[in-house]
């Protein structure tokens, strides 16, 4: 009975953990697009036009023709959050820290780590390229720089950061001998898969609206 609600205690955190991980990724977005001039709304999952919802038939009939900039706030964001809630994690001593901690580490990493390791497995899967925000920097660094390697670069250093918080987690939580393990495992896949739905649906009625600098 104690182990269920101490499941029950982690799968609720980290989904509120994790929903608000996915907003401020979404205003990472948003942030630099303002400071590049370019107008648009933020929510839980899609960038669009300012003042429109994804439900409008041209959410992004001007979005879609801004010229693309390497200025990112959205990745960087996750991944400061999810490197910096495996070290509360891993060094904190405070039981409801550790809880904040483990959340934020886990869930901001299954947030780059999934999509990433889509970008660079279905390719050679299908022969056609998975779009997420990285293989999206990747083509601006490739346009930029002149070189094709750059191309999944941003993708693999996601899965590297997101990789190392995960272990830094994983090590923290053999040395506190942490029964079951496994569970928190299977919880945090489910606290990703519900996130995602969630975030899908608040997105058509959550925008914050982003004027250009």
């Amino acid at each position: 009975m104690k182990n269920s609600r101490q499941y029950i205690i982690w799968f609720l955190v980290s989904l509120a953990v994790f929903m608000l991980s996915v907003f401020l990724h979404e205003c990472g977005h948003g942030i630099a697009n303002s400071i590049a001039g370019i107008p648009c709304s933020t929510g839980f999952n899609r960038v669009g036009d300012i003042y429109k919802f994804p439900s409008a038939d041209d959410f992004r009939s001007y979005y879609g023709t801004t010229e693309p900039v390497l200025l990112d706030f959205g990745v960087p964001c996750t991944l400061v959050l999810s490197l910096t809630g495996a070290v509360l994690y891993a060094r904190s001593k405070n039981r409801k820290l550790q809880y904040l901690g483990a959340s934020l580490a886990c869930g901001n990493s299954l947030l780059r780590l999934v999509p990433c390791l889509m970008v660079l497995l279905v390719p050679l899967a299908t022969g056609s390229a998975h779009i997420e925000d990285e293989y999206e920097t990747g083509q601006l660094l490739v346009e930029r720089l002149g070189s094709g390697i750059w191309l999944y670069v941003p993708a693999v250093f996601s899965v590297i950061a997101a990789v190392s918080s995960l272990t830094i987690v994983f090590v923290a939580a053999l040395k506190r001998k942490i029964s079951r393990p496994y569970v928190y495992v299977i919880l945090a896949f489910l606290v990703f898969c519900t996130g995602m739905v969630l975030a899908s649906v608040l997105d058509r009625y959550v925008r914050i609206n982003w004027p250009g600098m």
